[in-house]
């Protein structure tokens, strides 16, 4: 629920999303609805 993956603690189940956290804790950005084959490369194009 922290990072918004789930509405509630009833949820079923999280909704599927990514979050790339910094070596600093803190939240750098999320992807809302990752595609598989590609996201990986977005990250590593985010992280620069």
């Amino acid at each position: 629920m922290a990072y918004g993956a789930a509405e509630s603690a009833d949820q079923e189940r999280a909704t599927r999303m990514s979050v790339l956290i910094g070596p600093d804790g803190k939240v750098i950005k999320t992807y809302p609805q990752p595609d598989a084959a590609t996201h990986p490369a977005e990250v590593l194009a985010d992280l620069g």
